[in-house]
């Protein structure tokens, strides 16, 4: 593999070694508690700087940035992203942060003291690491129920707790925008995090769709085990609607992933939906059945519905819409 050279440090006054990234919308309770555990990070902190996306929040999240600003002695700052959606708030960042490393979090999560510094030491074991990651484990804020532990699946709920002590892949191991350690260069060469909500439309792969770029361009992946988050996870996102919209939501990204490796025609995507609906069908059946046998499998029965009736949505959407095509098939989210 060609060998990765990448640009070399600046050396002027506003340069840092990292920027932490985090969108916000509506959560200045929570960002505040995420601010107080990056503020108090191992990591030297001459070197790192935080940066809050403000995407067009209503309640008081500029007042509690400016008061961890004046707290840290400049080392929070404040963005507005008056466009709504995560991908704006994040790709918008990259050009106002002074950090050579992107680390990119959410407004709800707790981070260990020694989390970034594990996360950049990292990228010493191999120059071909582009991109890190660690543990994203589950801070409940009441008692889950326990289908949701045992059935819902970390991935509906952004968890990651792999068995090693240190992977390196060439592999994207499961990295979640929550969690997510990337070269900035990278990232630009890649075109960014592709979109994901949209005015509250599920559009594309996020973290995922980057992902893939970042691996189609020859870069590796790593996990560390001592690099570790807690994600709020509250009595909301215990529920079955929200499993329900979490697995629709999932059909919308994995249809736009399919196509954009695929590239299907409209009679191809005509006869994928065919398998769809029976899938439905199927999913459905499976689901009135377990719910009469007490078996706590139908949860995911009935999300399985949700997942497939929106990849073929998508899919419709995808056969009718040209100038939809054209956006699934963007790789450039820089602009």
């Amino acid at each position: 593999m060609k060998e990765k050279r990448y640009p070399l440090i600046p050396k002027n006054k506003q340069y840092l070694k990292l920027t932490v990234i985090i969108p916000t919308y509506n959560r200045a309770s929570s960002l505040a508690e995420t601010l107080e555990t990056l503020i108090n990070q191992t990591y030297n902190h001459s070197d790192f700087e935080v940066l809050v996306v403000d995407n067009a929040s209503t309640d008081n999240t500029k007042e509690v940035v400016s008061s961890f600003a004046s707290k840290s002695g400049g080392m929070v700052r404040y963005l507005y992203e008056p466009r709504r959606g995560s991908h704006f708030a994040r790709n918008g960042a990259v050009k106002h942060a002074k950090g050579d490393l992107l680390y990119f979090t959410d407004d709800d999560v707790l981070a260990e003291s020694n989390m970034l510094e594990e996360l950049v030491k990292t990228l010493d074991i191999d120059p071909e690491i582009a991109s890190v990651t660690g543990p994203v484990l589950a801070k409940w804020l009441t008692p889950p129920p326990e289908w949701v532990v045992n059935i819902s699946g970390k991935s509906s709920l952004s968890l990651i707790d792999l068995p090693y002590y240190l992977l390196v892949s060439n592999e994207d191991p499961g990295i979640f925008s929550c969690h997510q350690l990337v070269r900035k260069s990278v990232l630009i060469e890649a075109g960014g995090y592709n979109p994901d909500i949209v005015n509250g439309e599920w559009l594309g792969d996020n973290e995922t769709g980057l992902n893939i770029k970042i691996r189609k361009l020859g870069y590796k992946f790593a996990y560390t085990g001592k690099a570790v988050i807690h994600h709020q996870i509250p009595a909301s996102r215990m529920t079955q609607e929200y499993l329900n919209n979490r697995w629709a939501n999932q059909g919308n990204s994995d249809s736009y992933t399919d196509y954009r490796a695929k590239r299907y025609s409209a009679e191809e995507l005509k006869r994928i939906n065919c398998t769809f609906k029976k899938k439905i069908i199927k999913a459905h059946l499976k689901y009135r059945l377990l719910k009469l046998r007490g078996n706590e499998q139908w949860h995911m029965k009935q999300a399985l519905t949700y997942y497939y009736k929106n990849r073929i949505r998508y899919n419709d959407k995808l056969i009718r819409d040209a100038s939809w095509r054209e956006m699934v098939l963007k790789d450039n989210w820089m602009d």
